[in-house]
């Protein structure tokens, strides 16, 4: 397994990861397992990916830069895993799936630093989307236990591909206390477990707090990002009438990230 991990990119490892949660969906669907028609699935599926090659093929004419295909395959894998399958004669949310798309693609070329994403692109497609149009998306992939399992499998490879153990960790332990300390129903134990269990908690962490060109470089630096992000993600966290997302969570940790990286490169050039 060592030597298979040496050999796969990144990049190729994840896409394998998501597309085997994709068919792992289909076939949920198909046996009456998860409440979405298999036609609806693979309808937004053709939809999305669509949407996210035409959005980055026409940000790199305009920017006249080469694009990395991996990128814009796993961006659109999550947005077909973590936007509600819709129908065809459902012209609300295919037009918040293309608007996500094509903002996640625009996010790409965009808000850069350098090389690296100042956002999570998946999370910014998200989030402007819910700001426009006043649709939320609704992570439908965390909420099958029967997914679980792969979630997990998977997850783990990309942890040991990565290395990023103590980021993972920092935002589990987080995330899970700051549920806790704020369950509504005065039942902590219940409160973890469900956020554990019957959430995307498992599915984000793995998939959307690893993505590696908006992750903070340095070790303690990633500790802090995925703490910080995890104490964001508890869905009781809020400011006065507003409550927090777990896209904007990324988000906010993202600038975070961004902060950090302008911040070893500034000391750099004054040692140099």
């Amino acid at each position: 397994m060592q030597d298979l991990l040496r050999r796969i990119s990144v990049h190729r490892l994840m896409s394998y990861y998501l597309l085997a949660l994709l068919g792992a969906a289909e076939i949920c669907c198909a046996l009456g397992i998860l409440p979405y028609p298999p036609p609806d699935l693979a309808f937004s599926a053709l939809v999305i990916g669509a949407a996210c090659w035409a959005g980055n093929w026409a940000f790199a004419q305009v920017w006249q830069v080469r694009s990395n295909p991996d990128s814009v395959v796993i961006t659109a894998l999550i947005l077909i895993l973590i936007i509600t399958p819709f129908a065809p004669d459902d012209a609300h949310n295919i037009g918040y799936a293309v608007f996500a798309a094509l903002w996640a693609m625009a996010a790409k070329f965009m808000l850069t630093a350098g090389r690296r994403n100042i956002f999570n692109p998946a999370a910014f497609g998200v989030a402007l989307a819910a700001l426009a149009l006043g649709s939320s998306v609704s992570w439908w992939i965390g909420g099958s236990l029967y997914l679980l399992p792969l979630v997990i499998l998977g997850g783990v490879l990309v942890m040991a591909k990565m290395n990023v153990t103590e980021m993972l960790a920092a935002f589990a332990l987080a995330a899970l206390v700051t549920v806790a300390i704020t369950s509504p129903e005065n039942d902590p134990v219940k409160s973890a477990s469900d956020i554990a269990l019957h959430s995307m908690f498992f599915f984000f962490g793995f998939v959307m707090l690893t993505e590696p060109k908006t992750a903070p470089p340095g070790r303690v630096n990633r500790v802090i990002y995925g703490a910080l992000v995890g104490a964001l993600f508890a869905p009781e966290v809020h400011i006065g009438s507003w409550y927090g997302t777990p896209e904007i969570a990324l988000l906010i940790g993202n600038v975070f990230s961004a902060a950090t990286y302008w911040r070893r490169r500034q000391m750099a050039s004054a040692a140099a």
